[in-house]
């Protein structure tokens, strides 16, 4: 590792001049990146956009919950409630089934809250 000035090169890894790029600590797996990025899209007001890259997760991790449960609270959002309804039973079940109670619950309840919105 070279240094200059004293302080190692990595220290300015995601540093820019003035401010510092603020990502979550660690390596990211494939389908938290599309989620950290779905959400960048989503602050920015693209809301399209982060439904593709959610979309894309879900797809690529048929078993995570969170993933399912972040789509379709923002398709609900978005309105397109029958899609919601399908994405949030699926991370209910998966919650289920994964012995995570008190999450399937909280996930039970944004199902009830979205069929009643149809």
């Amino acid at each position: 590792m070279s240094r200059r000035g004293g302080r190692s090169v990595r220290a300015h890894v995601g540093v820019r001049e003035g401010r510092t790029v603020h990502r979550p600590d660690g390596e990211l797996d494939a389908v938290e990146g599309l989620i950290y990025r779905s959400r960048k899209l989503r602050r920015r007001g693209d809301t399209r956009g982060a439904l593709v890259l959610l979309r894309q997760a879900c797809s690529q991790d048929e078993w995570r919950a969170r993933t399912f449960t972040l789509f379709g609270a923002l398709l609900s959002e978005e309105g397109h409630h029958d899609e919601a309804a399908k994405a949030l039973l699926h991370a209910r079940w998966l919650r289920q089934r994964a012995g995570e109670a008190p999450r399937a619950e909280v996930t039970a309840r944004l199902l009830e809250a979205e069929l009643a919105a149809r």
